[in-house]
């Protein structure tokens, strides 16, 4: 698998770093938009990871607070499109092949 190192959203660059990461599978710094990602993840802890610091990220841009619903609530949410893409991959290809 080839790994990604850059995403844009809206007019910013977030830097992806592969690390080591010993008590958490990502962290967003919406200060240097920087994301590292654990790079010892399964594909399925991997896939849910990035969702949610896919949310992270729209939040912070959008300046929408994630403290009001909570990084409990965050992460049970953002991971939930792991298993509906999972569940549909006719609308997994579909959403691909839109773009």
């Amino acid at each position: 698998m080839q790994k990604i190192h850059q995403i844009k959203y809206k007019n910013k660059k977030i830097k992806i770093y592969w690390c080591k990461l010993n008590d958490c599978f990502a962290v967003y710094d919406p200060n240097y938009y920087t994301l590292h990602i654990r790079n010892d993840l399964n594909n399925k802890d991997l896939a849910k990871t990035i969702y949610h610091e896919l949310w992270h990220i729209i939040a912070v841009i959008n300046k929408k607070e994630i403290i009001k619903i909570g990084e409990e609530k965050t992460a049970e949410l953002a991971e939930e499109f792991y298993t509906l893409f999972k569940q549909n991959p006719k609308l997994r290809k579909f959403l691909n092949d839109l773009y």
